[in-house]
């Protein structure tokens, strides 16, 4: 099974199932595997990294006609990357739209939320989802609250709003993998969280940003109660993904982020490094619908 990203099945209103989409290798067919708490794992990861294929004008998932083989820091062959029509808008900071005039339409019709996320290591990200994917970006990120600071109609404002609100120094666009991993056994209080993110709203000076917030506490979502001691990484830097084996009893998922334990020994491993790879594994599986593939951001 090629690895295409982490995905956190939305079961009901607060239920998420944690896992990935894949591609078998026999058929076009998307699928989910899950990577419930629990569950026993034994993975052989195998290279090289192939392109993930494309998204489609009517936002359905495309397989990749020839597997390409794809360079470091790249999710699709050059092919695949000219048909995906959510290509262009990947790095969108509202400046310069490059996308179709399809894709453009639906994004000017469509009503944005501007938020931020806090870490607990008392990180804010300041981000854009569509209103209802809302929760399961903030899931999907690993964040530990999140709260709405502007609602917006159409994403090129929306964007324009992030970009301007992330050039301050207090606030990021990205946190990364590896410092999410630190913060595993991190906690702090929503009281705290609630100040931070106050702090930073009284800074701002623009009337299209809220002057306060609620925030959400995201806690419950990841299934890391067990966790009571730093976990080892499975790749530690440097580590070669290819022929990588994991094994062991799944805790639970912080945004990509898959905590096991063989007896009292943990370990971590960031599934969206598996982007592109092959997982050689007995998971049960499930077709998922392709319904809504252009909600994701």
């Amino acid at each position: 099974m090629q690895v295409l990203e982490v995905h956190w099945r939305l079961h009901g209103p607060q239920t998420y199932e944690p896992g990935f989409l894949f591609w078998a290798e026999n058929d076009d067919v998307l699928h989910f595997a899950s990577v419930d708490p629990k569950k026993e794992i034994s993975w052989t990861i195998h290279g090289p990294r192939r392109c993930v294929g494309s998204i489609d004008s009517e936002g359905k998932r495309r397989k990749c006609p020839e597997m390409a083989v794809v360079s470091p820091g790249r999710r699709r062959c050059v092919t695949c990357s000219s048909m995906d029509i959510m290509d262009p808008c990947i790095r969108c900071d509202g400046r310069d739209c490059r996308a179709t005039e399809k894709r453009l339409e639906s994004c000017n019709r469509a009503d944005y939320a501007v938020y931020l996320a806090v870490f607990n290591d008392c990180t804010l990200k300041v981000g854009v989802s569509k209103e209802a994917r809302l929760v399961t970006r903030w899931v999907e990120q690993g964040a530990d609250f999140g709260g709405v600071i502007a609602r917006v109609r159409g994403g090129k404002k929306a964007r324009q709003l992030e970009y301007q609100l992330s050039r301050s120094p207090h606030v990021t666009r990205q946190v990364r993998g590896t410092r999410k991993e630190s913060l595993l056994l991190s906690s702090f209080e929503q009281e705290k969280a609630q100040s931070i993110v106050q702090s930073f709203l009284d800074s701002v000076d623009t009337p299209r940003v809220e002057p306060t917030t609620d925030l959400v506490n995201l806690a419950g979502y990841y299934n890391l109660s067990e966790l009571h001691a730093e976990p080892h990484r499975w790749n530690p830097t440097g580590t070669k993904l290819d022929g990588l084996q994991i094994l062991g009893e799944v805790v639970g998922m912080k945004g990509s982020l898959l905590v096991t334990r063989i007896d009292e020994s943990f370990s971590v491993l960031n599934l969206g490094l598996l982007q592109g790879y092959t997982i050689d594994e007995d998971a049960r599986v499930s077709v998922i619908s392709q319904t809504g593939i252009l909600d994701f951001p």
